[in-house]
């Protein structure tokens, strides 16, 4: 069979007449049901495969649109659903936003029939361990103060740079911002090995992100703290009150600060089901 998923990123004007909108893959058992509002006051609901259930919700197109509020309001919808579903089965198996089959309920069975054995695999790797997202701040302007007071030869390079004539003091400004940046760096790759090192043992994977989020909606900032590092981990949700215990360590350095979020659907940590169509 071939497989029938629409690649909504490669062509947003994929057209068909029946489709269903996936959300997440659960064990389950053909007794099970479930349904929760979906994207545009629309139905998710479960339809089961073998002990495999997807939630799914029927469409007629994709959802595309340059309405960046809209966008979100669907992103939001998709997560709940998936939460949803996370907390009535255990820990499911997330599909990327926007992933449509072309066709009828069906269609789904087939396809979960096809893909069975991958799915479970994901599902048991997964199975009661959750996403959780780690980021340290920092105010930098203090971190800043403090490398300048604890580095003698910075000092010294500082106080040159203020005698120095004006031709000169610009050279010297210039090698004296490069070493304060490279000092910087220095403190936020130790940071990013501390905290490789605290978290490691209580977790199963650890990727690290250079923005957005690991869930479908990323937190906006709210302050003016400059990130320091970020990172998602792969954890059984046992360890989350372990991890977080771990992080004070952190946390309680001056100017820092450390957002301990979930547990969330493991998005960072789904495979793409189905190879390049999926």
């Amino acid at each position: 069979m071939t497989d029938p998923i629409a690649d909504t990123d490669a062509n947003a004007d994929v057209d068909f007449e029946e489709g269903r909108y996936l959300y997440c893959a659960v064990y389950t058992d053909g007794d099970a049901s479930f349904s929760a509002e979906g994207i545009e006051d629309g139905t998710a609901s479960l339809l089961v495969q073998d002990g495999i259930g997807v939630v799914a919700q029927p469409v007629d197109s994709v959802y595309d649109s340059d309405d960046m509020t809209r966008v979100r309001s669907w992103l939001l919808a998709h997560q709940q659903v998936v939460d949803e579903a996370g907390q009535r089965f255990g820990t499911p198996l997330p599909f990327r936003f926007d992933t449509i089959i072309k066709g009828d309920d069906e269609t789904v069975h087939e396809w979960l029939e096809e893909r069975r054995e991958e799915i479970g695999d994901a599902l048991d790797r997964l199975a009661g361990r959750w996403e959780y997202r780690i980021e340290v701040r920092w105010d930098e302007e203090s971190v800043r103060e403090s490398v300048l007071e604890e580095d003698e030869e910075l000092r010294e390079l500082a106080t040159r740079t203020e005698e120095a004539s004006e031709g000169t003091s610009y050279l010297l400004e210039k090698q004296y911002e490069q070493q304060v940046n490279e000092r910087l760096q220095e403190r936020r790759d130790a940071i990013a090995e501390t905290l490789y090192e605290l978290i490691e043992p209580h977790t199963v994977e650890i990727q690290r992100s250079s923005g957005g989020g690991s869930n479908v909606v990323a937190r906006e900032a709210d302050d003016e703290l400059d990130r320091v590092v970020q990172l998602s981990v792969l954890a059984p949700r046992g360890n989350e009150e372990t991890i977080g215990e771990q992080l004070e360590a952190i946390a309680e350095r001056p100017a820092h600060e450390v957002r301990y979020t979930g547990p969330w659907p493991p998005y960072s940590y789904a495979p793409q089901i189905g190879g390049d169509g999926g």
